[in-house]
């Protein structure tokens, strides 16, 4: 009888998530050991701030509400549907229950053994992330803390382990004193068989860095004495991170900085060495092997070939639940290289084909969610030039080089996937190849005259970064923009209001408010309804703290967060909401193979529809919250 009973509680949870995720046989387990429980309408299976118990629950039939004591007056959280989980939070944070659950009706629910369930979550990556990413009934998402520490299989190789702290380097660390001789410095590596070792000063800190190519290069091809000092050899531009972070910070300063060795330090002091040899044996998807091709190719084809490569480990990140943001970062990382490259070949072709190049500096910025390091998916391209003051008899031809360079630039970037701009805000087109001058101009003219057409050209050129060329300009144009900005702070109220034209994307009832006629019929769009107002507050925010460099949006909420303590909260509920909403577009587009824009809501599942919900609630808040700080509804 009791197995009759368990194989019916399988077939049924089976249908739902998570336990769509479990094997056979680990539903079989969690099934022969659930008790079945009965409320009559009125009762409750748990109360708020009651000692949460040993199960998590299942709601089979009847319905359970989600309460909330806020003084006297019981205020309704959410409503459980039938084929819903409840009492997640105490499950993960092993806290008391923060809601009440009040069955309205008679209802009858599975209540799940931790001891049994716990270590299913533990053990399964996609129970895991359907967990972490928010949780049931409504409730808010897990904290990161409780993601980061889950214990996931196969950490060795497996790139989950990106988001765990690195507490071990098993590659041999040498430190060789600044004042020793290069002969002394040549003899220990060849002792320890390394191929590099760490120069420090008298307390063990980092000053330098020689490798078996320095040895070769700058002593035996040039002859020089082995008695001189190691320091005359040392590498000095170093790069170093202190120990314990997530592995995805080590590889990301790698790959940002494009170093072959990174330092680790506690306390300043020396302790570890990670190399590109060591990344290498420890990731199935190699990007720094990406970066070297798209580097080293010799034509177009051979730089869309291998950008191509990407798309196979992005889905295998985002499907493994690395964190979004490590996953823009590596894609951001990637997309640069390809840029780059991109602009050598033009120059190459334009060479080529006999154009005289101006002794001008320049600067190929990338604008848009690509200036934000945020586009995980292939989308179109939003880029500029900047180049630096010419005299009048000079200004037409220099203009025209670098708007040459730009289409060509922009074909290749074309060819490698990434399509055109439909509003032509590309390096190719002479309005978005100027001057640095004539760039301050056109800031200074949005900000004097914030009209509507200044405000989207705002949104987006604001949120330019470097790419490639002379650094220097960029800077400028940076405190440039910090220095107007301050002078006249009335524009950030235009800008403000700019962010609350779309309202959170909740209708009255909580339905997803869809389009009403169009392509797009019934579809959801998540960049201008849900992105799009975290994106544009989160700018307006910064801009009016007076940091103009921070371009990223979950950066610029965390920013705000270390900055304002009285809305920390919120600032990183609308962080983590951006991070999730980032996610789910990139998990949408890779599965209809487009840009995961527009949602259709009939196709996604109850649970993602919540998660959804839940991100939406910070985009209220904020809009409400920067109405009164920019008194908005004196700005039509």
């Amino acid at each position: 009888m009791v197995n009759i009973i368990s194989s019916k509680i399988a077939d049924l949870i089976v249908r739902f998530p998570p336990f769509d995720k479990l094997e056979k046989e680990e539903l079989n387990k969690l099934s022969e050991e659930a008790e079945v429980l009965y409320f009559k309408s009125g009762e409750t299976v748990f109360k708020q701030k009651e000692k949460a118990q040993p199960f998590i629950f299942f709601l089979k039939e009847g319905q359970v509400l989600l309460r909330e004591t806020d003084g006297q007056e019981k205020k309704l959280v959410d409503i459980c549907d039938e084929g819903e989980l409840f009492g997640v939070r105490a499950m993960l944070t092993g806290n008391p229950y923060v809601f009440e659950a009040y069955c309205e009706e008679e209802s009858l629910v599975y209540a799940f053994p931790l001891s049994i369930f716990k270590p299913l979550v533990d053990a399964n990556n996609q129970v895991s992330l359907f967990f972490a990413a928010g949780l049931a009934s409504g409730q808010k998402g897990a904290p990161q803390h409780i993601i980061s520490s889950h214990n996931y299989r196969n950490t060795g190789s497996d790139l989950l382990s990106w988001q765990k702290p690195l507490n071990e380097f098993k590659e041999s660390l040498i430190l060789i004193n600044c004042s020793s001789s290069i002969q002394s410095a040549s003899q220990k590596m060849t002792t320890h068989s390394a191929n590099c070792a760490v120069i420090t000063d008298e307390k063990q800190r980092a000053v330098g860095i020689i490798t078996d190519t320095d040895l070769r290069v700058k002593v035996v091809s040039t002859a020089l004495s082995v008695q001189e000092s190691v320091s005359k050899i040392m590498s000095t531009d170093l790069v170093t991170k202190e120990k314990g972070l997530p592995l995805a910070e080590y590889i990301i300063s790698m790959m940002k900085y494009n170093i072959k060795h990174l330092i680790i330090t506690e306390k300043e002091k020396v302790i570890g060495i990670f190399s590109q040899e060591t990344l290498f044996s420890q990731l199935r998807s190699n990007p720094f092997a990406i970066i070297y091709s798209l580097e080293s190719s010799e034509n177009v084809e051979q730089l869309c070939y291998h950008r191509n490569k990407v798309d196979q480990f992005l889905q295998y990140y985002l499907e493994q639940n690395i964190k979004t943001s490590v996953v823009s970062q590596l894609i951001t990382t990637i997309n640069d290289s390809l840029i780059k490259r991109a602009i050598q070949l033009a120059i190459l072709d334009m060479e080529s084909e006999k154009y005289y190049k101006p002794k001008v500096a320049f600067a190929f910025i990338s604008l848009g969610s690509e200036g934000r390091e945020e586009q995980l998916l292939r989308t179109d391209q939003d880029n500029a030039i900047i180049f630096e003051n010419v005299d009048a008899a000079a200004i037409n031809y220099t203009r025209e080089y670098f708007t040459q360079l730009g289409r060509k630039v922009n074909k290749i970037l074309f060819e490698a996937g990434f399509d055109y701009c439909p509003a032509d805000m590309m390096a190719g087109n002479p309005n978005w190849c100027l001057t640095l001058s004539e760039w301050k101009n056109r800031f200074s003219g949005w900000i004097h005259s914030p009209e509507k057409e200044a405000l989207l050209m705002s949104t987006i050129f604001f949120d330019y970064r470097y790419i490639y060329g002379e650094q220097k300009l960029t800077k400028e144009l940076d405190q440039f923009l910090q220095k107007e900005i301050r002078s006249n702070k009335i524009f950030l109220n235009f800008l403000a209001k700019n962010a609350t034209k779309n309202p959170a994307p909740l209708s009255f009832f909580k339905n997803l408010i869809v389009e009403r006629s169009g392509k797009h019929e019934k579809e959801f769009d998540l960049k201008a309804r849900a992105m799009m107002p975290l994106t544009d507050i989160a700018r307006v925010l910064c801009l009016e703290a007076g940091n103009v460099n921070t371009k990223n949006t979950i950066e610029r909420y965390l920013f705000l967060a270390e900055n304002d303590n009285s809305r920390k909260e919120l600032y990183m509920q609308a962080a983590q909401a951006y991070e999730f909403l980032s996610q789910f577009r990139a998990i949408e587009g890779m599965r209809n193979q487009d840009s995961g824009r527009f949602i259709s809501i009939k196709e996604i599942t109850k649970f993602d529809r919540q998660l959804l919900r839940n991100s939406f609630e910070p985009i209220y808040d904020l809009q409400q919250m920067i109405e009164l700080r920019f008194q908005l509804n004196y700005f039509s």
